[in-house]
């Protein structure tokens, strides 16, 4: 696990005890949405893409640094929500998976 600059590490060990997911395996709702999280992200880095890195105020790392994290947050509350669907179409193909076993 990384490390954040600046917190203390007994901090940091509490927090890594507190957050304890339950495996995806577990929860297919949980596996679902988060593919579609990852769906949605590379998506936006691709539209984020075409946008010309030029001017006063582009293409710093510390921009690209902070849109990243603007794209990953975007994309994670879209797939929370009602999402695109993706969710939704493997959601249906597990539950279709699980009957027939």
């Amino acid at each position: 696990m990384t490390s954040i600059k600046g917190i203390d590490p007994t901090m940091a060990a509490q927090l890594r005890a507190t957050r304890k997911p339950e495996p995806l395996s577990k929860n297919p709702e949980a596996a679902a949405q988060q593919f579609e999280a990852m769906l949605l992200k590379q998506m936006i880095d691709s539209m984020w893409s075409t946008v010309p890195k030029e001017g006063l105020l582009s293409g710093s790392s510390e921009e690209s640094m902070y849109r990243d994290m603007l794209n990953e947050a975007l994309a994670s509350s879209i797939s929370e929500g009602k999402g695109i669907g993706v969710k939704d179409v493997i959601l249906k193909d597990i539950n279709k998976l699980s009957k027939s076993k």
